[in-house]
C-alpha cells in the first residue's frame, strides 16, 4: 500500500507546485523579451545575422524597404514594411512573394520575430 500523505503534506506540495508554476513563468516572461515599437523597426536598417527553421542568413534591410537575403549559395530578395506594430517580410522564392507579418521583441542582443496567429518564435535576427 502506498503512503497516505498527512493534509499538511499535500498543501506544501500544492503550495511549492504553485511556487514553481510562477517561477517558471516569470521566467518566460522575462525570456518573452521587450516589445519592439513599430517607430523601432521603421529605423531598422542594415545588415542582419537571420536564423529560422534551422536555416542561417545575412540579410540586407535597405531604407527604400527592400532587402537581400543570402543563405549559403542561395540568394533571394524581396521587400520588407513595417504595419502596427508588426515586421512583415517578403522573399521572392522563400515565401513566394507572400508577406509573414508578426510582432517583434528584443532578447538581448536579439530581434525575435513572433508568428503573427499564435506567438510563436518565428525568427530571429541580429546585427
Amino acid at each position: 500500500m502506498g503512503q497516505v500523505f498527512s493534509f499538511r503534506a499535500r498543501k506544501l506540495i500544492v503550495v511549492g507546485v504553485a511556487a514553481l508554476g510562477a517561477f517558471m513563468w516569470a521566467d518566460a516572461t522575462q525570456a518573452a523579451g521587450q516589445h519592439v515599437s513599430g517607430a523601432e523597426l521603421k529605423r531598422l536598417s542594415g545588415v542582419f545575422r537571420a536564423e529560422w527553421k534551422g536555416r542561417k542568413a545575412r540579410v540586407q534591410l535597405n531604407r527604400d524597404g527592400t532587402l537581400v537575403a543570402r543563405a549559403g549559395t542561395k540568394v533571394d530578395k524581396g521587400r520588407w514594411q513595417v504595419k502596427g506594430n508588426q515586421l512583415c517580410i517578403a522573399f521572392r522564392v522563400w515565401t513566394r512573394g507572400k508577406y509573414k507579418c508578426g510582432t517583434v521583441r528584443r532578447q538581448g542582443k536579439w530581434y525575435v520575430g513572433l508568428h503573427r496567429d499564435n506567438g510563436e518564435p518565428r525568427l530571429r535576427f541580429r546585427r
